[in-house]
C-alpha cells in the first residue's frame, strides 16, 4: 500500500524563470532529508501560477505520520521555504492532506 502526503502552499515567486532557477536547488535540499526517512519512496514538487506543491509518498501510514510529527516534514517545509519564500498571510496557508 502507498500513502500519499500533498502540501500546498502559494509562494512569493510569481515568474517562471525564477522558479527554473530555484527549483534544482530546492530538490538538492529537501531530497537527502526525505530519503533518510524511513519509508520513503519519492516526491514530485510542482510549481504552477505562484502555487507549490509537493506530494510524498511513503510505504505505509505509520512511516508517513511519523515523518509528519517527527520533524522530517518541518525541516522539508523550513529548507522549502527558504528556497521559495511563501506568500503573506492569508495567502501563504499551507494545506496539508494524505491519502492511502
Amino acid at each position: 500500500m502507498t500513502v500519499s502526503s500533498r502540501l500546498e502552499r502559494k509562494t512569493l515567486l510569481k515568474d517562471p524563470a525564477e522558479w527554473e532557477k530555484r527549483g534544482p536547488r530546492l530538490d538538492a535540499a529537501i531530497k537527502p532529508v526525505l530519503e533518510k526517512q524511513p519509508g520513503f519512496q519519492g516526491v514530485e514538487v510542482q510549481w504552477t501560477d505562484g502555487v507549490l506543491v509537493e506530494t510524498t509518498a511513503w510505504d505505509s501510514e505509520e512511516n508517513c505520520r511519523a515523518y509528519i510529527r517527527n520533524g522530517g516534514a518541518a525541516t522539508v517545509g523550513t529548507l522549502a521555504d527558504a528556497a521559495m519564500p511563501t506568500a503573506a498571510y492569508p495567502d501563504g496557508t499551507w494545506t496539508r492532506t494524505n491519502s492511502l
